[in-house]
């Protein structure tokens, strides 16, 4: 009865405010708490520290580490190449046509066959052409000697001033008709404009050429262009003689050429500018041909380079190595944040920063996603 009395006197007391003050009594309780968690802190260290000395000391203490291997970092050259595709060009590609028309009368040359320059091609029927050239040059004779003998003439005072100046005009009026109809005879013959090769010839023997129509086409395969369409966030980073390579699909073959020119005119419609590529050809290449092209856009000398397999990225994305270092005597590892430059081939081009890498350190090559920071780790003999 008594302890009911002693119980219920306690619980009015705490309702009327005599119980202790609870806020008191919290801030007791964490300070407590802080002050056992810095306790342990301090423990655990003693014990990490005591544990490591008997690893090194101790030999009946047996303690298994991760083995891995380490990289080199050394400062060496980055370059960056964009892969593109372009079109082949040759520098002389001729339709060669025929002005005044007519029949095909002979095929002088087979398709693929190399002519020099002037060589016809097609024999074209031009008889028509040809009789008004002669009746030009029989007027031209007649005119010139006409005029020879008005000339004598006026010299002796014979004759009128007008005459002399007439047959002067019908003179030089001929010789102009003459010269007009040799050259439209001239065109009219299909010749090779440049020493190359016959591409194609359109008509068969016996086609009226027409002079709207090309006869034959004539390709030069000494030199070539290739040109190239590049992304405009390129336009800044390639300029005129900077090396690319060419890539022949259907051989395998490598060619050197160089940038020969840089537009500056963006297309619209892709975002796009046209580089020219110049190199010397020989017979590796056919125009409109399609080849693929590397373009060197970037290359930093004394850079640091690290393989793309070192690097790793935390749940937000920021990229990270492992540096090997060594402390009381055992090896470490310490986590050290990085960025990212660009990438080629399997290789990253890290940013070079006095308190991350500057170039020199020994990362951790494999094994290096088995670890984690301030972790003490076994190196492979000979890595």
């Amino acid at each position: 009865m008594k302890q009911h009395i002693l119980i219920l006197g306690t619980l009015v007391l705490m309702a009327c405010g005599g119980a202790p003050d609870m806020d008191a009594q919290l801030a007791a309780k964490r300070a407590e708490r802080d002050s056992l968690k810095t306790e342990r802190e301090k423990v655990n260290k003693a014990i990490a520290e005591v544990e490591a000395w008997l690893v090194r000391h101790d030999p009946d203490q047996k303690r298994t580490l991760p083995m891995v291997t380490t990289f080199a970092l050394q400062p060496k050259t980055f370059t960056h190449w964009t892969d593109a595709h372009g079109s082949v060009r040759a520098d002389q590609n001729a339709l060669v046509y025929s002005t005044a028309g007519g029949e095909v009368r002979r095929i002088l040359v087979q398709q693929g066959q190399s002519v020099r320059q002037g060589q016809e091609i097609v024999e074209i029927d031009t008889d028509a052409l040809e009789q008004q050239v002669q009746q030009a040059r029989t007027s031209a004779e007649l005119a010139r000697t006409v005029f020879e003998r008005q000339a004598k003439l006026w010299e002796q005072k014979i004759g009128s001033e007008v005459q002399y100046l007439e047959a002067k005009t019908r003179k030089e009026a001929s010789e102009a008709q003459l010269k007009a109809l040799q050259e439209q005879l001239r065109s009219a013959r299909v010749i090779a404009p440049f020493a190359g090769v016959v591409d194609e010839i359109f008509p068969n023997l016996g086609d009226m050429a027409n002079p709207m129509q090309p006869v034959a086409r004539v390709v030069a395969l000494g030199k070539a262009s290739i040109e190239v369409d590049l992304a405009e966030d390129l336009l800044t980073k390639v300029k005129t003689g900077d090396p690319v390579e060419v890539h022949i699909p259907e051989t395998g073959e490598k060619l050197m050429a160089t940038i020969d020119q840089c537009g500056q005119y963006i297309n619209p419609n892709n975002r796009t500018f046209k580089v020219t590529l110049r190199f010397n050809n020989g017979s590796k290449l056919r125009p409109n041909q399609l080849v693929n092209v590397r373009i060197r856009d970037l290359e930093v000398p004394d850079a640091l380079v690290v393989p793309s397999r070192l690097v790793m990225e935390n749940s937000a994305g920021d990229p990270y190595v492992f540096v090997l270092e060594e402390k009381d005597g055992m090896a470490q590892t310490r986590k050290l944040f990085v960025k990212v430059l660009s990438a080629q081939g399997g290789e990253l081009l890290i940013e070079r920063d006095e308190k991350a890498l500057k170039g020199g350190e020994h990362l951790i090559d494999q094994g290096a996603r088995l670890v984690v920071d301030q972790q003490e780790v076994q190196v492979l003999k000979g890595a």
